[in-house]
This record gives structure tokens, sequence and C-alpha cells, in this order.
């Protein structure tokens, strides 16, 4: 191949990408004849309800992360250190949906299950809490390493260490995760549908509910449209990566708070206690075996595992047109569409058998989280390799032969990693997979009929099965990567 061909590959790979991306949009753009612009109540009520519920969760998460990273580094035993990122990510892998029933299980038996704002902030801090202490662990690591070393020595203060140094150091990495976790909070779906009761705290909610009651798709896509663009703005305002590729092995124990070592289990214990009180109460006395079990778990296992293979290819196209200034750019800017606004978008396409329902049910959650789980995870694995990849290139090396012997054996941990989230996250949709599903049985589906018939002992049992599937689905990209790394 020439290096004109190449490069001519390359830039239609690259605008390929960045059409499937959007497709969401062109197909509305192709359907709709008439637009009428919203109503000022129609844009502005919905838009600051959500703007609220965003800064709320992503400033307490920021807040509750902080407090969680003081307390992991009261646990200095290097071999305690896998186990505290597993359990302080843990409410973050588990599907939104277990999460919801966890926290009505653990208020219902005592009081009326304060439905609303604070319930969904709550549930946001609970899940993105361990997220970002990590976050925030990675970066003092990557970023403040020799220099905590140093402030230790001279006796310096915690106090003054993170005013006058961590904090002028940090800012623009802490910008950075504030915007992702306002972005994920902002957009959420399943977790305002469950737990915000009357209120519309998310546009996703307000736009499924404009569909739903109204029929104004017009108007609904617009407010995606407004969704996405003001993400896109923050993202290109702040559009550095804040997850370092790599942990380095550097000490911070003197930022720890030995007393506040225990929290790193509270919220995880909290979402736990919840369902293991459902569970314990329930019994197996309402266990639902009136319902198709099997299709659903069968049903399940493929929409996670082909979720998962789809971000697989996806992220190895990506390495293979990048770098590019201009798709990098747009990648961290653009995190994802609506759900809803994509949902109805691929069930206009036509085909309607299980096997093709299957695939738009994959396909419509690869829309989703595909550019979530680069901007997370992938972005910092490619950009470490940027150097290596422009050398090699240089060197007269084919890129076949860049992707596979320099890009893929360093960047294919994050990339399964993420893969893994992808294929978790996918087993455990029930918002995007009800809208696109058409007939199709899954363990959510199930579970979300169980809950809207008021039997919500038999949605608590369901948990077990589609928890254990969740993490075998995670586990098994994960797993995988002792066989590629190097």
């Amino acid at each position: 191949m020439t290096g004109t061909t190449f490069s001519s590959t390359r830039a239609l790979l690259r605008l390929a990408i960045a059409t499937t991306l959007v497709s969401p949009y062109l197909i509305w753009l192709a359907k709709i004849s008439a637009w009428q612009w919203p109503t000022l109540v129609e844009w502005a009520s919905p838009f600051a309800n959500a703007l609220v519920q965003a800064s709320l969760s992503a400033f307490l998460s920021l807040g509750m992360g902080f407090v969680l990273f003081l307390a992991a580094q009261g646990w200095r035993a290097p071999r305690t250190r896998p186990f505290l990122e597993i359990l302080l990510l843990l409410p973050n892998l588990v599907p939104p949906l277990f999460v919801a029933l966890g926290l009505l299980s653990l208020f219902t038996p005592w009081m009326r299950f304060p439905y609303g704002m604070g319930a969904v902030v709550g549930a946001h801090v609970l899940i993105n809490a361990g997220l970002v202490a990590i976050a925030f662990e990675r970066l003092v690591q990557a970023r403040l390493g020799g220099v905590i070393e140093a402030a230790w020595l001279l006796g310096t203060s915690r106090w003054r260490f993170w005013q006058q140094i961590g904090w002028p150091l940090l800012r623009q990495d802490v910008l950075s995760l504030f915007l992702f976790v306002f972005s994920i909070c902002f957009t959420s779906f399943t977790l305002p549908l469950l737990l915000a009761g009357e209120q519309t705290l998310t546009l996703e909610v307000a736009i499924l509910d404009l569909i739903r009651l109204q029929g104004r798709w017009d108007v609904a896509v617009i407010l995606a449209t407004t969704q996405t663009l003001a993400l896109l703005l923050f993202a290109l305002l702040l559009p550095g990566g804040f997850w370092p590729s790599r942990a380095v092995d550097r000490t911070v124990g003197f930022l720890g708070v030995a007393g506040l070592k225990w929290l790193v289990v509270l919220p995880t214990l909290i979402i736990f206690s919840g369902w293991s009180v459902g569970i314990v109460t329930t019994g197996i006395r309402h266990w639902p075996g009136d319902l198709p079990l099997l299709e659903s778990v069968l049903t399940t296992l493929g929409i996670g595992l082909g979720t998962g293979l789809l971000h697989l290819m996806g992220f190895l196209l990506l390495a293979y047109v990048l770098p590019h200034a201009g798709l990098n750019r747009f990648l961290n800017g653009y995190l994802a569409p609506s759900p809803v606004i994509t949902g109805f978008a691929l069930l206009l396409l036509p085909g309607e058998s299980e096997e093709i329902q299957l695939f738009k049910v994959m396909v419509a959650i690869t829309l989703i989280s595909f550019p979530l789980l680069y901007r997370w995870i992938v972005h910092s694995a490619l950009l470490s390799l940027r150097q290596q990849i422009q050398t090699a290139y240089l060197m007269g090396s084919s890129f076949s032969q860049i992707l596979f012997e320099i890009v893929w054996p360093q960047a294919a941990p994050q990339m399964l990693r993420a893969s893994g989230l992808a294929a978790l996250w996918s087993a455990g949709d029930f918002g995007l997979t009800g809208i696109v599903a058409g007939q199709l049985n899954t363990l959510p589906l199930l579970m979300e009929s169980l809950i809207n018939s008021y039997r919500l002992e038999s949605a608590q049992l369901l948990l077990v099965p589609l928890l254990l599937l969740s993490l075998c689905l995670y586990g098994l990209f994960v797993g995988s990567i002792r066989y590629v790394s190097r």
C-alpha cells in the first residue's frame, strides 16, 4: 500500500468513526420533516434541573472521593492495594439497577423511600466516589510523587502541602475529573428514572417524557443536541485526560489519615447491605419461576459479550487511525449521544428479527458508552504511545506492525478493561435495552417488569444471577490481559 493510499484510507476511517458516533442525530435529521423550537419551559426547566443535579453530584463525589483517597492511604501494606482498588471501584462496576434496588431495600423496611433530588444525588455519589478516589491516587502518584517525598522530609504539614503545592499542580486535572463525573451524572438515565419520583432531574428523562407522553420528536432531538453541545463546550475548555495509563509505584502514605481508613468500605457497604437485607428478608419463596429465565440469561450474556467485542474492535480501529489531533479532540469532547434518542433512532432502521434486534441493542449501547470509556481509560494509554508510534512510522514500519507490535502489547490492558466494563454495563442495562429490544427478554427487563408489578422481592432475587453474569463478563475480558500484555 502506497503512502498516499494509506493516508487516504486512514482519513476515510476517521470520517467513518465520527459519522458512526453521530449517526443517531443524522437519522433523526433525515426522519423529521417539520421542526419547532421548544418553549422556554420545555427547555429551561429540565436543563436547569439537570445542571443542578449533575453539579451537586459531581461536587459531592469529588469531596467524598477525596476523603476516601485520604482513607485509602491509611492502608500502607502493598498487598492490600489491589483489594482496596476493587473495593472502591465495585459500586461503579455493578449495574445501576443493582444500586437502585439496594437503596430501595435498605429504606423501605423502615420508612418511605425519599424519592427526588437527594436520592439521585446520593446514589451518584455512592457510585462515583470510589472512582474519584482511585483517580486522585493515580494523579497524585504520577504528578506529585517526588514532591510528596520532599515535603515529608522537610516536615511540611498536610494542609500546607495541599494549599501551596497539591492543589496548584493538580487544579487542571481536578477540573477535568469534575467534568468527567459531571457528564456521567448529567446524562444519567437509569438512576433518575428509578429514584427521582415525579421530578425530572436529567434531560434524558425529559426527552423520554416528551416522546412517550407528547410524541414531540423534534423537541426531544433539539434537547438532546443541546445536551451534547453543552458537554462538548465544557470538554473543549478542559480537554486533558485525568487518568494516567499506569499507576506509578510511589508511596503517598504521608497524606493518609489512619483514623479514616475504614471509610473505604462505606459506599460498597451501603449498597450491598441494602441488597443483603432484601435477600435475607425475601428468601427463595419469591423466586420468579414463572418467567423465561434461561432465555433471559442467554440473551443478557449475548448482549454483554457482543457489546464488549464491539468496543474492543472500536478501540483497535482507533489505534489504527490515531494519532490525529482533530479526531482526538472530537473524541475528548463528544461524550455520548442521548440514550433515548439513540434507542429510538435505531428503531427506525429496517429489520425486526430477533437477531437484528439483538445487534441493534449492542450497537446502541456501544454508541453511548464508547466515547465515555475511551476518554476515561483508553485515551491516556494511546496518548502515552504517541512518540513511539511516530518514531516507528518515520523509520518505515508498516502500520500493521505498529498496531500489533507496539500499540496492542502495551495498550491491550486498558482496551480489554474498558471492553470488560462495557460488557458489564450492557448486561445490567434496562433503560436503553427496553427501548430497542422489542420482544427480547433480558434479566434487567424482567426485573423492571417485576418492579412495575410491585414484586420487588422477586426482582431482588434476580440480582444474584445478574451480578454473577456481569462480573463473569468483566472477568472474561480482564482475565485475557495476562495472555496479551508484556
